[in-house]
């Protein structure tokens, strides 16, 4: 598995949450990473992440194992999934609203256990991922 690579900058955090200090930049630090790699593990494959390339026809690209290949930018880097970069700031949205586990981060009694992300995030990606059948 490629090394993992945080969604989104700091810039774009503050904006979404309308921060205008660096107040906040350590809670920045923490929380992009670990977003960004709660993010991927909801989606299960790596490749899920990224906008996928497709041929002339309008097929999936597919590596040796079949799995399917990223398309990338100019730089050579996968192109993220625009969902991907709305669950990522939607989450750290919620996690800096609710820092203390209230509010929206709330998992009510009768969910259960297991919620990763809030409702709005996973609301971002639930295209995206596999569907597991327990």
């Amino acid at each position: 598995m490629a090394a993992m690579r945080e969604f989104v900058t700091p810039a774009d955090a503050r904006e979404q949450m309308r921060i205008d200090s660096d107040a906040d930049d350590r809670w920045l630090a923490i929380w992009i990473p670990a977003v960004s790699e709660s993010v991927a593990a909801w989606l299960k494959q790596e490749w899920r992440l990224y906008v996928l390339q497709r041929d002339s026809d309008g097929e999936l690209v597919r590596d040796s194992a079949g799995r399917p290949v990223p398309a990338e930018d100019s730089s050579g880097e996968p192109i993220l999934h625009p969902s991907v970069i709305a669950a990522t700031l939607l989450e750290l949205a919620s996690q800096y609203r609710f820092r203390e586990g209230e509010g929206d981060n709330v998992v009510p009694a009768d969910a259960g256990h297991g919620y990763v992300l809030s409702k709005a995030a996973t609301a971002q990606l639930a295209p995206l991922r596999r569907t597991t059948v327990a």
